[in-house]
């Protein structure tokens, strides 16, 4: 049987857009989307041969093991996306506050919670949500005695072993090499879940700083995953080079058909978020 692919989607990392592409490559059957609470309650109880047709799992959910890469006892092909901290982090949080449908809207708008506390917080639901969140992840170790230095070996060690992992950074490029290892066909795409430029309030230098002293494992495991992923574009050659610049001169046209067609039906208008998820 051959395994099911895996996207360990990190939060405001370019995934709901990625998800817009998996899911114009794969029948609706072959796909288990897994985000939100109904979904996890029925992920307990799928059997056998619910499974049986699943090609593709997506969502903000650990693999069952990471070495072997397992979910189900199936073997699995994981991949995931990395954007720079400090930006992902300040999404995360304008984003929670802006979407009603996360479980944290109500909270972080009765004013108790602000951007700092979001980065410090230990109460339940906030803890480690600021402080270094994709390092945790991706070493599968959410535990505070485990020394940094530990932490970010681990989850270097278990994203070099991933089946494919790109930045958010190079989301094209990404997109294009990603394309060649689990055959996607479909890609182009509108950006999704995009915030809104204007109305959002600005983050001040001390709380960048502080995102930045709160994210610094996360920090050096971006600066090394970007590089990995610049060394495999290099690697490409001039293949991928002219590759890139095709797909990106097309796709700019088909996002500017999308953008006409999202005025022609008012859709977006005074929105925070542009092109939200379903």
């Amino acid at each position: 049987m051959e395994p099911m692919l895996f996207f360990l989607h990190l939060p405001r990392t370019g995934g709901t857009t990625l998800n817009s592409v998996l899911r114009a490559n794969f029948a609706p059957e072959a796909i288990l989307s897994i985000y939100r609470r109904e979904d996890y309650a029925r992920c307990r109880e799928l059997t056998d041969a619910e499974l049986a047709p699943i090609r593709l799992i997506i969502g903000h959910l650990m693999p069952q093991s990471v070495h072997p890469p397992r979910f189900y006892d199936r073997e699995i092909r994981i991949f995931t996306l990395l954007r720079e901290p400090v930006a992902r982090i300040i999404s995360e949080y304008r984003f929670q506050k802006l979407w009603p449908k996360n479980h944290l809207y109500a909270r972080l708008n009765d004013g108790s919670v602000s951007f700092r506390d979001y980065l410090t917080s230990r109460e339940k639901g906030l803890r480690y949500r600021g402080r270094n969140f994709m390092t945790h992840t991706l070493a599968h170790c959410f535990r505070e005695d485990v020394p940094g230095d530990e932490l970010l070996d681990l989850a270097r060690h278990n994203l070099e072993h991933l089946f494919f992992f790109g930045v958010q950074d190079h989301f094209d490029a990404s997109l294009l090499m990603l394309a060649d290892r689990i055959g996607l066909k479909e890609l182009f795409y509108e950006p999704q879940n995009m915030l809104n430029p204007a109305g959002l309030a600005p983050v001040s230098a001390e709380d960048r700083a502080l995102a930045a002293e709160c994210n610094s494992l996360d920090a050096a495991l971006y600066r090394w995953a970007r590089e990995r992923v610049e060394a495999d574009m290099a690697a490409a050659g001039p293949g991928l080079a002219a590759r890139l610049k095709l797909f990106q001169a097309v796709n700019a046209r088909f996002q500017k058909i999308c953008r006409r067609i999202n005025q022609d039906a008012a859709l977006n208008e005074n929105s925070a978020i542009i092109n939200p998820k379903g």
